[in-house]
């Protein structure tokens, strides 16, 4: 099974439909031990997630399972997953990294320029490459400047030979927004220095001219959201020719709505359609209040895209579609701060593979379903081109509260928030049909059905919760679910999620956990609510000493019977079927 992009596929689906040797009865039985740990010294902040090619001949004649790592320090390592051990020589650097200045003030000690909080020390390969399997070259986009200052920074995109880690090619990154711009305008420009490129890169297949050909996107935001001239940008590149071919500005006639989505990528439907969904708006007004967005931005906007390659011109990307539930000024600006910032552009939208779906929530814990037929999406705001009315998706704040009213969203039911970050897991189950797995911050996760009518109806939720016993507010960023089973085989569907133990990975590095459920059969005993309950399977904490530092918005990754778990502690951990005959008694599985 490879794993070439982030979440599997190009549909964000975060299901592996191809796991043989972890089912609910192995795993559930208590086997599974960290094989090893993959360590890299360079920066231990692990923010890409790792991709798995497997049988491969490598540069040393050798045939090799390997894990791509690419780290903050704009490194790509290799290494074999069976033994741990580094395949090539040195790791391929493919650029000096920012080292961004401190910037101290009241309440944020270890404040950077670019980072609030301080949690990350280098700046370098953020968002998740991807690979083409075809050719053996993986892309990727780093974050780079000669003298490590934030000044002179700027993105490239460098294709990379995954057999002995080659810098094969690369591409200064640039963007303009002429053709949203009305003539005697100066169209927005892409600033390299104020832009975080964390979304995952995606890779799609089209023609041109009736001949095959591949071209990859990659969505951006910003290192500030309001009050900075910069925009979100969706930009395509011919691979071929690794030349960009197209660009898609947010916010050509304002600025912010960064493409930033917790590191998930921009999503592809089977007609090469692409989705993205905004964050916040950019433009302030007098004392910094917000205003409401100019003609022509879409900010909180879940939005459909057409890409129209080069064919004796230049090539377009044009926003065919968009759903924006709630405008910025249409928020209580004087509440709360942690509903202030509301950013649908938390996580990504999923277009369901299969079924004529699109589907999304962000920051607010909301899902919005709608039809990916362009002219059944919306151009606005139309609540009545949604499925089905918008759900508290990721928590339950009482019978009889609408959604779809503003003043519901400006609330913190509990005293907490419920945010999405990524984006939830689609699964079809030979039991229950097509499902939809969701970890919200301060939550439990939850799983749902979705009908072809689009409607979504609640099945059970975990025990556990995400940053438990956590005091006051804070609590990001909630769990990342994956979904492995043996296609339909009935009774091999597992969900996979890392989750903070405890603490805000916003703020602080805080200890991580990797849980596993039975995403089929649910705990006989309810929960303490009533609910139904999803069935803990196993933990990592099973394992006697298992710690590792949460990385905050990086998925674990599951292929070929082994658990690949980023971490931020300069490591990729790896668990798998511990090997009979066991060596001395397996740890207690108290919850099974």
């Amino acid at each position: 099974m490879q794993v070439l992009t982030r979440s599997y596929d190009a549909s964000r689906t975060a299901a592996n439909r191809h796991e043989t040797i972890l089912t609910p009865k192995i795993v559930g039985g208590n086997t599974l031990v960290k094989e090893h740990s993959l360590t890299f010294d360079d920066d231990p902040r692990l923010e890409a997630q790792p991709l798995y090619v497997p049988k491969l001949t490598m540069n040393d004649g050798k045939v090799h399972d390997v894990l791509y790592v690419c780290t903050m320090a704009n490194n790509v390592w290799a290494f074999d997953v069976n033994d741990g051990k580094p395949i090539w020589k040195h790791p391929t650097n493919l650029g000096r990294p920012i080292k961004p200045k401190p910037t101290p003030f009241p309440g944020f000690p270890n404040s950077t320029e670019i980072d609030l909080w301080g949690v990350n020390k280098l700046w370098g390969i953020l968002s998740t490459p991807v690979i083409d399997p075809d050719t053996k070259r993986m892309y990727v986009v780093i974050w780079t400047s000669p003298d490590g200052s934030v000044a002179k920074a700027v993105h490239e995109l460098h294709e990379v030979d995954i057999l002995d880690g080659k810098d094969l090619r690369k591409l200064t990154i640039e963007a303009s927004a002429d053709s949203q711009t009305p003539p005697g305008h100066t169209p927005a420009k892409f600033i390299s220095a104020k832009q975080k490129q964390r979304a995952a890169l995606l890779l799609t297949n089209t023609t041109v001219g009736g001949t095959p050909a591949k071209v990859l996107f990659m969505g951006c935001g910003m290192t500030h959201e309001e009050g900075d001239p910069t925009h979100g940008w969706l930009i395509a590149f011919d691979v071929k020719t690794l030349t960009s071919t197209a660009a898609w500005c947010t916010t050509p006639n304002g600025t912010g709505a960064g493409i930033w989505q917790a590191g998930q990528g921009p999503a592809a439907d089977e007609n090469g359609d692409i989705y993205v969904m905004t964050g916040n708006y950019g433009v302030q007004g007098a004392g910094g209040n917000l205003v409401a967005p100019a003609a022509g931005d879409l900010p909180q906007s879940l939005i459909k895209l057409q890409y129209t390659p080069p064919a004796g011109g230049p090539g377009k990307l044009e926003a065919v579609a968009w759903f924006t539930p709630f405008r910025d000024t249409d928020r209580n600006q004087h509440g709360e701060d942690d509903f202030q910032d509301y950013d649908l552009g938390s996580a990504g939208p999923l277009p369901l593979p299969g079924m004529s779906l699109v589907v999304g929530a962000g920051k607010d814990g909301v899902l919005y379903v709608l039809d990916k037929d362009t002219a059944k999406f919306s151009k606005g705001s139309d609540f009545s081109k949604l499925k089905q009315p918008p759900i508290f998706f990721t928590y339950f704040p009482g019978f009889g509260v609408d959604a779809s009213q503003v003043a519901n969203l400006d609330r913190l039911f509990d005293g907490k928030t419920h945010h999405v970050h990524g984006s939830p897991a689609f699964w079809v189950s030979p039991a229950h049909g097509p499902m939809l797995f969701v970890w919200g911050e301060n939550e439990t996760l939850r799983a749902w059905t979705i009908d072809a009518t689009g409607k979504v109806t609640f099945v059970a939720k975990s025990a556990e919760t995400a940053s438990a016993g956590l005091g006051g507010k804070g609590g990001m960023p909630g769990g990342f679910p994956v979904v492995t089973s043996n296609g339909a085989t009935p009774n091999t569907g597992i969900v996979w999620a890392t989750v903070p133990i405890s603490g805000d990975a916003n703020k602080f590095v805080v200890d991580g956990i990797l849980r596993a459920y039975d995403a089929t059969s649910l705990n006989a005993a309810p929960n303490p609510d009533g609910t139904p309950r999803l069935r803990l399977l196993w933990d990592s904490t099973h394992i006697p000493g298992n710690q590792f530092k949460f990385a905050k918005f990086c998925p674990p990754m599951v292929a070929d019977g082994k658990v690949f778990v980023p971490t931020y502690d300069g490591r990729v951990d790896v668990y798998s079927v511990a090997a009979p005959p066991h060596k001395g008694p397996l740890p207690t599985n108290a919850n099974f």
